[in-house]
């Protein structure tokens, strides 16, 4: 198949992808995810929902938990709402008085609907999830998962996919790096030019898009949800070092539904994201 690629380094119609993906910058990491808001259907298509409030909450400043959300697909995993992206996010510790304050502060209301936020954004919670070390385990100040849409990476890009173009899409990573999706994508030299939603892997662990301006927009991990601030490297800077990306594949521009979205993905809105 012959692409057509535009003179800034974007096969045609490609740059509404990342447009569209970029929509979601700030959402949450949680593994298994698919899109979805905590108590919701407005995920992805093949899992719409699977994303809730972890229940019952927690006043106890050794094991907190405030609104934070979970997905229960593989196991009881809590997000960490972006806690190192997050502004005055970090680790919790039992005894710092900010967090016994603020949780007595709570325990103290009648009921959990009076309940707000610390600084209006963050709550405390424990981290349980998959490839979360070092901080499986730890408490951390992350932001508040209400109203959110959390992803994991091949839930996000499933999610994009599936909104932008005219297939579904539900793939798992190593089916994407052995190029077993269909319609077929075009493996493409992990040195070539940075192209608008390029679909970039780490197999068997991660996946995400490529920015015609050599950024990779991702659902990265716990601690840092979906950003696009990594800058991609196809090739090394020294012989001696070693490129992270062991695949990347190009989506047929055919499916491209440039024109908006289509109805394959969600069916409700963030309010809070757009």
């Amino acid at each position: 198949m012959v692409h057509v690629v535009s003179a800034a380094g974007s096969v045609v119609g490609a740059d509404w992808i990342i447009q569209y993906g970029k929509k979601f910058i700030g959402c949450h990491y949680l593994w298994g995810a698919a899109g979805a808001t905590p108590d919701g259907q407005d995920g992805s298509w093949y899992r719409p929902g699977s994303v809730n409030m972890d229940r019952p909450s927690s006043t106890n400043p050794g094991a907190p938990s405030i609104f934070a959300a979970t997905c229960d697909v593989e196991d009881h995993f809590v997000c960490a709402g972006n806690f190192k992206r997050t502004r005055d996010g970090d680790y919790a510790h039992s005894s710092d008085k900010e967090l016994t304050d603020y949780l007595s502060s709570l325990a103290a209301q009648p009921s959990e609907s009076f309940w707000c936020p610390y600084k209006s954004r963050l709550s405390p919670r424990v981290v349980k999830g998959k490839n979360v070390d070092p901080d499986k385990g730890r408490a951390v100040w992350g932001e508040d998962c209400r109203y959110v849409r959390h992803f994991d990476c091949i839930g996000f890009v499933n999610f994009v996919l599936s909104l932008t173009t005219s297939q579904r899409w539900d793939f798992s990573i190593p089916q994407y790096a052995a190029g077993n999706v269909t319609p077929a994508a075009t493996a493409i030299p992990l040195d070539a030019p940075p192209t608008d939603a390029d679909i970039v892997i780490i197999n068997p662990t991660h996946i995400g898009f490529l920015c015609a301006d050599g950024q990779v927009l991702q659902a990265q991990d716990h601690a840092h949800g979906v950003h696009a601030d990594e800058t991609y490297k196809g090739k090394p800077d020294h012989p001696s070092d070693k490129v992270p990306w062991t695949a990347r594949f190009r989506v047929p521009p055919g499916i491209i539904n440039a024109s908006g979205v289509t109805t394959w993905g969600n069916g409700g809105t963030d309010t809070r994201r757009w």
